[in-house]
């Protein structure tokens, strides 16, 4: 409903209208998917586990819906002239998409510590009715993601970091690729009351992310870009109340 009825100017700052479609199409999706899990324990020592999981999905998508960016300058295009940016963006059919994609995740843990490695590679494109193939902008990053944490005071105290990288989708013009590293800690004061800790963007890498609609690269010579946060904190205690 909000793709096809959807208008009025974008708010906050960046001014240009949305127009409404009421011929949109509905998606149909078809999802393949297949995985594997493998488990193994007592490895190097008793009580240790390794697991690990990977799979692989492709998704089809018929009349795939996505945002486009109409000119004031097309006159077929039915974007007013107005105050603000000179286009229009509406909600459209493509003739397809399809989004594929590999996610892998292992974890070893030995009671004492534990170390992980995480990736998902994801690709896609677009395909309109006359045929001319587009890479999809707003797919998540490719990351890989390297996990190392400790556990202290009878695995009371647990602390450790991680570094992630994130490759962004090859038709993104603003997102760039970017790495981060994070520290995290969490000590479990009793069997009802623990805290937790976390530094997100330690270093405070200045980057984009390409689920964000404004950094999907439209129009064609973007002239803004919503950045995320840097250095974030949080901290968070929770206390269970009863049996």
């Amino acid at each position: 409903m909000s793709e096809t009825l959807i208008s009025g100017n974008h708010p906050a700052g960046v001014s240009f209208p949305f127009l409404p479609n009421p011929d949109l199409k509905p998606e149909t999706g078809k999802t393949v998917e297949f995985g594997v899990n493998y488990q193994h324990d007592d490895i190097f020592e008793a009580g240790d586990a390794f697991r690990v999981k990977a799979a692989y999905f492709n998704n089809d998508v018929e009349d795939y819906i996505a945002d486009v960016t109409l000119s004031v300058l097309d006159p077929t295009s039915g974007c007013p002239f107005g105050p603000g940016i000179p286009i229009c963006v509406q909600y459209q059919n493509f003739a397809e998409a399809r989004i594929r994609g590999f996610e892998m995740e292992a974890v070893y843990d030995a009671g004492w510590g534990f170390a992980g490695l995480s990736a998902s590679i994801i690709d896609g494109h677009t395909i309109s009715y006359d045929g001319e193939r587009a890479e999809l902008l707003t797919i998540p990053s490719s990351q890989v993601t390297a996990q190392l944490g400790l556990r202290f005071l009878e695995d009371k105290l647990t602390v450790g970091g991680e570094v992630q990288y994130n490759g962004r989708p090859k038709g993104n013009p603003i997102a760039d690729d970017y790495t981060l590293v994070n520290v995290f800690a969490s000590y479990q004061a009793s069997d009802n009351f623990k805290i937790d800790f976390r530094a997100d963007n330690l270093f405070d890498v200045k980057y984009a992310n390409p689920l964000n609609i404004t950094t999907s690269g439209q129009p064609p010579e973007p002239v803004f870009a919503a950045y995320e946060p840097g250095v974030t904190l949080k901290l968070a205690a929770t206390m269970r109340f009863g049996g």
